[in-house]
C-alpha cells in the first residue's frame, strides 16, 4: 500500500506518459461533496430503512417506499457541487489529456466540473420514465411532487421511476460497451472511490490492457488491490491534489 507520500512522483510520471485514461468512480467520489456513500458504516445502508431501497422488485410492488427515500436523497444530490478531484479529472482532460470516466455515480458532478466523456453505467437521476408509457421527462420537474410525499405520475397514470439502474435491471448498453472499450484502450486506469463489489461495474478494470498501469484510490481495501500499481488508502481529492501538484 503506498501513502500520500510516496508513490506520489511515479503516479504523476505515469499520468504525464499516459496518452488515454480511464477512470471509474464510485460512491467515495462524491461523498466530499457532501452525498453520504452507501457502503460504509455511516452510509446509506447502515440505515435498515433503506436495505432495498434499489432493488425494482421492490419499487415494483410499493414505489412508495422508494419515494421516501427520495426526499431525504435529492436535496443532498441537488444541493452538491463538485469537490477538488472532480475538478482535476477534468482539467487534466482540459489540458490535453484524453481522460473517459466510467461511473458508478447517479450524479452529474463529473460533466459540473467539466468532464466531457463521462459514462453513467449505473444511470443517471437527471430524468425519469413512466414505467406504463415510457415518457421521459427531467426528474426536477418531479421535485414538488415527491417532496410533498406524493408518487410522481406521468399523465397516462402510470409511476414515474427515475433513470437509475436499479438492483435487477439491465445496465444501460451504451454506457456499458463505451465504458468497456475504454478500459481497453487505456494506458492507465484510475479506480476511485469504489469497493469494487458491484456486479458488472466491478469487473470493469478486469477488460483493461495486460500493459496498463492501474491506481486505486479508497478508503478501504478492494478485491484489486493485490492488482494495481499503486494502492492509496487516503482522501481521493488529496491523493489527487498531490499528483496535480507535482505534474505543475
Amino acid at each position: 500500500m503506498s501513502n500520500v507520500n510516496s508513490g506520489i512522483k511515479e503516479f504523476a510520471d505515469c499520468i504525464r506518459q499516459s496518452r488515454r485514461l480511464a477512470v471509474l468512480t464510485g460512491a467515495g467520489m462524491s461523498t466530499a461533496s457532501g452525498i453520504p456513500d452507501f457502503r460504509s458504516v455511516d452510509g446509506f445502508y447502515s440505515d435498515q430503512r433503506n436495505a432495498n431501497v434499489f432493488e425494482i422488485d421492490a419499487f415494483e410492488r410499493d414505489p412508495s417506499f422508494y419515494y421516501a427515500f427520495a426526499r431525504r436523497f435529492y436535496p443532498l444530490v441537488i444541493q452538491a457541487q463538485p469537490n477538488p478531484a472532480h475538478r482535476i479529472l477534468a482539467d487534466w482532460e482540459q489540458r490535453g489529456c484524453d481522460v473517459e470516466i466510467a461511473t458508478q455515480n447517479i450524479d452529474d458532478l463529473h460533466q459540473r466540473a467539466g468532464s466531457k466523456k463521462v459514462y453513467p453505467i449505473h444511470g443517471a437521476m437527471e430524468t425519469s420514465s413512466c414505467r406504463r408509457c415510457g415518457h421521459r421527462c427531467k426528474t426536477r420537474l418531479l421535485e414538488t411532487q415527491i417532496m410533498d410525499g406524493k408518487i410522481p405520475r406521468c399523465t397516462c397514470s402510470g409511476v414515474y421511476k427515475p433513470d437509475i439502474t436499479f438492483f435487477g435491471e439491465a445496465l444501460p448498453e451504451d454506457a456499458w460497451m463505451t465504458s468497456v472499450a475504454a478500459m481497453k484502450q487505456a494506458e492507465l486506469v484510475l479506480v476511485l472511490g469504489t469497493s469494487l463489489v458491484v456486479y458488472p461495474a466491478a469487473s470493469l478494470p478486469l477488460h483493461r490492457n495486460p500493459t496498463a498501469k492501474m491506481v486505486i484510490v479508497n478508503r478501504d481495501e478492494t478485491p484489486m488491490d493485490d492488482e494495481a500499481d499503486w494502492v492509496f488508502r487516503q482522501d481521493i481529492s488529496e491523493v489527487l491534489s498531490s499528483v496535480d501538484a507535482v505534474m505543475k
